[in-house]
């Protein structure tokens, strides 16, 4: 069976967040630490916070979404 659909959804989980945490970090970003750093350590952050998240999927992911994931083929 293959994992496209698998790695579809997970690509665009860490994506998403790691977009998130950019656009907070470049927000939040003092004068000192400059909008580059805050960017940086914003994607940084949300990746881990993808990462911690996806152990919740079984809870907050749609069933419509976990269906269409689990058809195989095509």
């Amino acid at each position: 069976m293959g994992m496209g659909r698998v790695g579809l959804v997970i690509g665009f989980w860490f994506v998403f967040w790691m977009f998130v945490g950019a656009a907070l970090g470049a927000l939040t970003a003092g004068y000192h630490g400059g909008i580059q750093n805050g960017i940086y350590y914003g994607a940084f952050n949300g990746a881990i916070f993808a990462f911690i998240a996806s152990f919740a999927w079984p809870w907050i992911m749609p069933e419509s979404l976990e269906r269409w994931m689990d058809r195989g083929g095509a």
